[in-house]
C-alpha cells in the first residue's frame, strides 16, 4: 500500500515538471515589449443597479488621460437598463467609473470611453502597420478581472475589403476588445466576438478603425445640447412656398393679398429681419385668419428672435389648421426641449410620429426627449429604430446622449 502510494507522489512529480517544461518555453517567447504592455489592459463591467455584474469584457489604454478601447457590444448592455452602470478595472485593482463614451461605431463595434483618471499605462498602436497571412501575434486579456492572459495565435487570414484578421485563437464574449500585438509590441488590431452567431470566432478590426475613431470624435458638450437640437432633429427650416425666387429681391410686392404679406415675410426671413418678417406675417393673418403656412412661419421668425412663448402659440395655431403637418409637431416640441418642458416635448413628438412613424427626425427627436425626461431604456429604442432608417441620425442620437 505504501508503495502504491509513493509511486502515485512519483507520478504526480513528474506531471507537475513535464507541465513546467511544457508552459515555460510558451512564456520565454513571449517578447518583454509586449509583456510589458499588459498594465494597459483593462476589464469593462457592466453592473446592475444593485451592483451584480451582467457582463464584463476586455478593454486597453490608448490615452494616460483615460480613453480607452472596448466594444460597442458592451455599451450597448449598459445602455438597455437605466439602472446599470458601467465600471472599468484597471492593472492592480483599481474600479474606475465611466465618465463619457466618446465615440461609438456600432459597425466595426469599436467604443472609446473615459475614466477619470491620469498619468495611465498605454500601448503603442501602429496605425499604418499591414498584417501578412501566417504571422504570429499575441493577444492579452482580462477576463473578468482575473490574472492577465497573454496567448499565442497566427493570422489565418487578412480580409483587406473590411480590415478584418482572422486568426486561430477562438475569441470570447470576455477576451473581446482586447489588443492584438505583432512581435514588436505594437497593437495591430482590437480582438472581437462575433456580433452574430453566424459570424466567425476568430477575429480582429484592424487598429486603423481606433486611430479613426481617436481623430474624428468631438465630445458632445451638455451646454450645447439645445443649440444642437434644431439641426440635427430637423433639416427645414422655412418653408419655401411663396418665396421670392432669387435674383427677384428688387421688385416691389404688390401688399393687397395675404400671399402678398406672407412673400414679403419671407423676403425679410432670407435676410434675418426678423421682426419686419413677423409683421409682415400677421398682417397675412389678418387677411387670411386660417393661413397656416404664415403661422409656422411666424413661429419661425419668433424662434429666432428668443420669443419662445409667443413661437409655442405660434406653432400650437399652425397645428390646428394643419393637424397632419409632422414638421410643425417637430418644431414645438424641439421649443418645449429648449424651454426644459420634456413632458410636453414627449407628447407633442409622441402626434407627430403617428402621422409618419418612419420619420428619422421624428425618431431623433424623441430619442432626445426620452433621454432628457430619465428614460435612457426609451431613448435606446428609438436609436435601434434609427439605426435603420438613418444611421447617421442613429449616430448623432448616441453622440448626444453620451
Amino acid at each position: 500500500m505504501e508503495k502504491r502510494r509513493n509511486s502515485y507522489k512519483v507520478i504526480f512529480i513528474l506531471i507537475f515538471l513535464l507541465l513546467i517544461f511544457i508552459v515555460s518555453p510558451v512564456d520565454a517567447g513571449i517578447p518583454d515589449v509586449i509583456t510589458k504592455q499588459k498594465k494597459a489592459v483593462v476589464t469593462v463591467y457592466v453592473n446592475d443597479s444593485n451592483g451584480k455584474q451582467v457582463v464584463s469584457e476586455s478593454g486597453f489604454i490608448v490615452d494616460q488621460s483615460g480613453i480607452i478601447v472596448t466594444t460597442c457590444s458592451v455599451i450597448t448592455t449598459w445602455l438597455k437598463e437605466v439602472g446599470h452602470s458601467l465600471v472599468v478595472r484597471t492593472e492592480g485593482d483599481r474600479f474606475y467609473p465611466m465618465e463619457d463614451v466618446f465615440s461609438c461605431s456600432y459597425k466595426n463595434n469599436l467604443a472609446l470611453l473615459k475614466i477619470n483618471a491620469k498619468d495611465l499605462p498605454t500601448v503603442k498602436l501602429a496605425v499604418d502597420y499591414r498584417p501578412k497571412q501566417k504571422e504570429k501575434i499575441f493577444v492579452i486579456g482580462r477576463p473578468s478581472g482575473l490574472e492577465t492572459a497573454i496567448s499565442g495565435s497566427t493570422i489565418k487570414n487578412v480580409r483587406e475589403k473590411d480590415d478584418f484578421i482572422e486568426i486561430t485563437m477562438p475569441v470570447t464574449q470576455r477576451s473581446s476588445g482586447s489588443p492584438v500585438f505583432n512581435m514588436k509590441g505594437e497593437v495591430i488590431a482590437v480582438a472581437l466576438s462575433p456580433l452574430k452567431k453566424k459570424q466567425s470566432h476568430n477575429g480582429a478590426i484592424s487598429i486603423r478603425h481606433v486611430a479613426n475613431q481617436l481623430d474624428n470624435y468631438r465630445k458632445v458638450q451638455k451646454k450645447k445640447m439645445k443649440q444642437k437640437l434644431v439641426s440635427l432633429g430637423e433639416k427645414s427650416d422655412i418653408s419655401e412656398k411663396h418665396m421670392k425666387p432669387d435674383g427677384m429681391e428688387g421688385l416691389e410686392i404688390k401688399l393687397d393679398t395675404a400671399e402678398s404679406y406672407f412673400l414679403l415675410g419671407s423676403s425679410y426671413d432670407k435676410r434675418s429681419m426678423y421682426r419686419e418678417a413677423i409683421e409682415a406675417y400677421k398682417q397675412a393673418i389678418i387677411m387670411k385668419p386660417d393661413y397656416g403656412e404664415a403661422y409656422v412661419n411666424l413661429g419661425l421668425a419668433y424662434d429666432r428672435r428668443g420669443k419662445y412663448p409667443e413661437a409655442i402659440d405660434a406653432y400650437t395655431k399652425a397645428i390646428k389648421m394643419k393637424p397632419d403637418s409632422q414638421s410643425t409637431y417637430n418644431k414645438l416640441g424641439t421649443l418645449y426641449i429648449v424651454l426644459g418642458k420634456y413632458s410636453l416635448a414627449l407628447h407633442t413628438f409622441k402626434k407627430a410620429i403617428t402621422i409618419d412613424p418612419k420619420n428619422s427626425a421624428t425618431h431623433f427627436n424623441l430619442g432626445i426627449a426620452y433621454f432628457l425626461n430619465g428614460d435612457k431604456t426609451a431613448a435606446f429604442e428609438e436609436y435601434i429604430i434609427l439605426k435603420e432608417l438613418d444611421t447617421e441620425r442613429a449616430q448623432n442620437l448616441v453622440d448626444v446622449m453620451y
